[in-house]
C-alpha cells in the first residue's frame, strides 16, 4: 500500500508564461509543494477562488488587467485563510510598503533563489510571514525618518502598549501567534529598539500613538 505524501497546494498568478512554467516545475521538483494552477490575468483567478483556494497563492503586483496589490487587499478580505505571497521585480521602497500594507504573507523579488521561495511558502504556510533578506534591506535602507506604519502594524503597536501578549494580540486580530511575532519583531527593528519595554517607552516619549496614553 502506498503512503500518500501532502504537498502545499500552490496557485500562480503572473502574465508571463515562461518564467511561470519554469517557476511550477522548479517547485514541482522540491518535493514540497504542487502547483495545480496557474492564471495570466487577475480575473481568470478572481473567479477560481470563488470555488477552492490553494494552500499558499503567488502573485506578480504587475498584470495585464489590474494591480496586484488592489487584488491582494480584495481577496485576503475575501478569503481570510488564503496565504499570499507576492513574487515581484518590483523592488520600490514605496511599492513595497503599500503591499506589506495589504497583509500580504511574504514578499520576494523574482530574482531570488528558489531555495528561498520554498523556503518561503514553508513559513507562510505554518502561519508565519516572510520578507527576503533583500527587501528588509531595501526597507531599512529607504526608511524615512517618520517610521511608516501599516494597519497592521499600528494595532498591534497599541495592543503591546496596552500590554497584551503575543496570544492574546494574536486573538483579537484574528492573526496567527507566529504573525503577532514577526511583527512584533519588525517593530522593534523599525524603531531601533533592543526590548518591548523600551519600544512602549519610546512611542510614549515620542508620542507616536497621539491619543494613546497609559491612563487611557
Amino acid at each position: 500500500m502506498t503512503t500518500s505524501i501532502y504537498r502545499i497546494d500552490i496557485n500562480i498568478v503572473d502574465d508571463h508564461s515562461l518564467l511561470t512554467e519554469s517557476l511550477a516545475d522548479a517547485i514541482n521538483r522540491s518535493n514540497v509543494a504542487h502547483v495545480s494552477r496557474t492564471f495570466s490575468t487577475l480575473e481568470t483567478c478572481r473567479q477560481t477562488l470563488e470555488e477552492r483556494c490553494p494552500d499558499v497563492l503567488l502573485l506578480d503586483i504587475s498584470m495585464p488587467d489590474g494591480n496586484g496589490i488592489a487584488f491582494c487587499r480584495q481577496m485576503l478580505g475575501l478569503h481570510p485563510k488564503l496565504k499570499i505571497i507576492c513574487i515581484t521585480i518590483h523592488d520600490e521602497y514605496s511599492v513595497i510598503h503599500r503591499m506589506m500594507d495589504t497583509g500580504v504573507h511574504g514578499y520576494l523579488l523574482k530574482s531570488s533563489p528558489i531555495s528561498e521561495l520554498i523556503e518561503a511558502i514553508q513559513t507562510v504556510w505554518k502561519g508565519g510571514r516572510y520578507v527576503s533578506q533583500e527587501v528588509e534591506a531595501i526597507i531599512s535602507k529607504s526608511e524615512p525618518v517618520t517610521v511608516f506604519l501599516s494597519n497592521v502594524e499600528r494595532n498591534i503597536l497599541r495592543l503591546i502598549c496596552e500590554g497584551y501578549t503575543n496570544p492574546e494580540i494574536a486573538s483579537q486580530l484574528s492573526l496567527s501567534t507566529e504573525t503577532v511575532n514577526w511583527y512584533r519583531k519588525r517593530l522593534l527593528a523599525k524603531y531601533g529598539v533592543k526590548n518591548t519595554v523600551n519600544l512602549v517607552t519610546l512611542v510614549l516619549k515620542k508620542q507616536i500613538l497621539p491619543d494613546f496614553n497609559l491612563d487611557h
